[in-house]
C-alpha cells in the first residue's frame, strides 16, 4: 500500500493487489519466483486472496466507519491479496512513510480475519500467453568421452495443439545433438539424447536450443578417457608346496587401449618362484593372468612378484614350502 493511495481523496480507489505474507507456504505459482518453504497444506507464494463479499450477510467493509480502511477493504475485495513471503500473519505491506497512522490501521486490520477470506486462484497464467523457450539443461553436465547424457528443454508455457519444434545444435563435433526435439501439446519441456566421442583434452561444448526467435544455452564438459595403468596384483593360491604351480592375475584402472598393454613381470628369487617376463592385457580387457611356478624347497621360502606398466609398479608375496 502506498500512503497517498489511500489518504488521497483524489484516488478513489486503488487500483492494485496488496502484498500480504503468511506463517508457511509450500512451493510457488505465478507470478512468484522462488519457493521459501514446503509446508504441507500450506499456501503456495504467488496465492491470490480475496475479502469475501459478505460474511454472515455483512459486508467486511462496513465494519470500519473509517473512508479510507473502507477503501483499502474495498481492494481486498476487488484485487485482492498476494502471498509474496513467510512471516506474520496476514502483514499487509506499506510503503516506509512516517505520515501513517498505526492507531487507525491496527484497529481497523484487527477487524477482519482470515477466514473472511477466500482463495480465488492457486497461481495464474495470462490468457492465450504464447509458449516461449524459457531454458536448456543438460545432465550430467560433465562425463568421459564415449558416454551419453540427457538434455532436457523448457518452454514458458505448455505448448500449442501442433506442439513445438526446438532446433539443436552444438559448437564441438566430439558431442552430437539432434537437429531438433518436439515438445508435445500442452507438454512444457521435452527431453532429448546427447552422444559424445573420445576427446584427447577436456572439451566443453555450448548446446543450443532455438524456438520463436529465442535462443538458449547449456554447456556440456568431455573428459579425455583415464589411461589404462596397473591396479592390483594377485597370486592365488598365495602359498604352495614346492613343485606346484599358482596363478597371478593383473587387474587394471581402465580398459586396455586397442594395441593392448604389456606388463612386465619379475620375480625377487627366481630360483624358487618364476615367472614369465611379460604378460600382455589385451585390448579393450581390464585383466589378465600368468603362471608362476615354484620349485622343490627344503624350507619354506617366500618371494615377492611384481608387476610393472606405464610406470607404476604393483606387488605380491607367493610363499613357497618344502
Amino acid at each position: 500500500m502506498r500512503y497517498d493511495e489511500v489518504n488521497n481523496s483524489a484516488f478513489t480507489e486503488i487500483g492494485h493487489a496488496f502484498r500480504v505474507t503468511v506463517r508457511a507456504t509450500n512451493g510457488y505459482v505465478w507470478p512468484a519466483s522462488h519457493r521459501a518453504g514446503s509446508t504441507t497444506g500450506a499456501l503456495p507464494l504467488g496465492a491470490r486472496l480475496r475479502l469475501k463479499a459478505s460474511v454472515n450477510g455483512t459486508d467486511p467493509v462496513q465494519r470500519s466507519a473509517d473512508p479510507q480502511m473502507q477503501k483499502i477493504f474495498r481492494t481486498m475485495q476487488k484485487h485482492g491479496l498476494i502471498v509474496a513471503d513467510n512471516g506474520s500473519d496476514l502483514y499487509i505491506s506499506g510503503t516506509f512513510d512516517t505520515r501513517w497512522n498505526n492507531d487507525i490501521l491496527n484497529p481497523a486490520f484487527a477487524l477482519l480475519s482470515a477466514s473472511d477470506f477466500e482463495v480465488v486462484q492457486l497461481g495464474w497464467n495470462p490468457v492465450g500467453a504464447a509458449a516461449s523457450l524459457s531454458g536448456i539443461s543438460v545432465s550430467p553436465a560433465s562425463v568421459t568421452g564415449g558416454a551419453n547424457a540427457t538434455g532436457t528443454v523448457a518452454l514458458s508455457a505448455p505448448a500449442p495443439a501442433a506442439g513445438a519444434q526446438i532446433a539443436l545444435a552444438s559448437n564441438q563435433p566430439a558431442v552430437l545433438v539432434p537437429a531438433s526435439v518436439g515438445v508435445g501439446a500442452g507438454a512444457t519441456s521435452a527431453t532429448f539424447p546427447i552422444t559424445t566421442s573420445a576427446v584427447a583434452s577436456t572439451t566443453t561444448a555450448s548446446l543450443t536450443a532455438t524456438f520463436a526467435g529465442v535462443s538458449r544455452s547449456a554447456s556440456l564438459t568431455v573428459q579425455p578417457a583415464a589411461a589404462a595403468t596397473l591396479a592390483t596384483l594377485a597370486v592365488q593360491p598365495s602359498k604352495v608346496v614346492g613343485g606346484t604351480r599358482a596363478t597371478g592375475s593383473i587387474a587394471l584402472t581402465a580398459p586396455a587401449p586397442a594395441g593392448g598393454l604389456v606388463v612386465a613381470l619379475a620375480s625377487s628369487n627366481a630360483s624358487f618362484a618364476t615367472v614369465p617376463p611379460r604378460v600382455t592385457v589385451a585390448g579393450g580387457a581390464s585383466s589378465a593372468t600368468f603362471p608362476v611356478d615354484a620349485a622343490t624347497m627344503r624350507k619354506n621360502r617366500s618371494a615377492t612378484i611384481s608387476a610393472t606398466a606405464s610406470g607404476r609398479t604393483v606387488t605380491a608375496t607367493l610363499t613357497v614350502s618344502r
